[in-house]
């Protein structure tokens, strides 16, 4: 089953893609997509499609 939930990330000096991907890493979801939804002065809230079991 595909199930979308959010999550916040800290925003970091440098904006990569592969910051978000390292972060979204040790998470340990099995995640198919993800986008950037909001964010402030902080963090990023991110918008993940996972892959449920």
């Amino acid at each position: 089953m595909i199930t979308t939930k959010e999550v916040k990330i800290k925003i970091p000096q440098v904006y990569t893609s592969e910051y978000i991907e390292k972060e979204l890493a040790q998470m340990g979801l099995d995640i198919l997509s993800w986008a950037i939804v909001d964010f402030d002065e902080n963090y990023y809230t991110l918008n993940l499609s996972i892959v449920n079991e």
